[in-house]
């Protein structure tokens, strides 16, 4: 696998590895967004921070990115590849246990704050001026 750092149309930047490219896409492994931020009363110092790129998506499983969404490919230094190393691998040892995952039927609280809704509109109260 390639460490590579990709610009997106977007803006983003990313860094992962690179799995597989075809014509269309490049899939690839565990890309993370690389979030650089000036330091403040420093000048040409920088903080790099990374994230998974999407964090809705399956981390073991390799994203695949179309090409026309992509600006750029390139080698990653030697230096970005251990502090990437390095943060997937924390991803890792944060196991899916340990989020939190609320129940996806509300519809009951949707209903009742949809009726309060429809009482508070409908009260003699309530006035419209145009």
């Amino acid at each position: 696998m390639l460490c590579k750092v990709l610009k997106l149309t977007n803006g983003d930047t990313l860094i992962g590895n690179v799995v597989e490219e075809s014509r269309g896409f490049i899939e690839v492994y565990r890309p993370m967004r690389v979030i650089l931020t000036n330091k403040m009363n420093e000048d040409h110092l920088y903080n790099l921070s990374m994230m998974k790129w999407d964090p809705l998506m399956n981390f073991s499983i390799p994203a695949r990115i179309f090409k026309q969404s992509i600006v750029s490919v390139s080698e990653a230094t030697s230096e970005i590849v251990r502090i990437y190393s390095t943060a997937y691998n924390e991803f890792e040892t944060v196991g899916e246990d340990d989020i939190e995952i609320q129940s996806a039927d509300r519809t009951s609280e949707i209903k009742e704050e949809i009726d309060k809704m429809r009482a508070s509109m409908t009260s003699s109260n309530n006035h419209i001026l145009h």
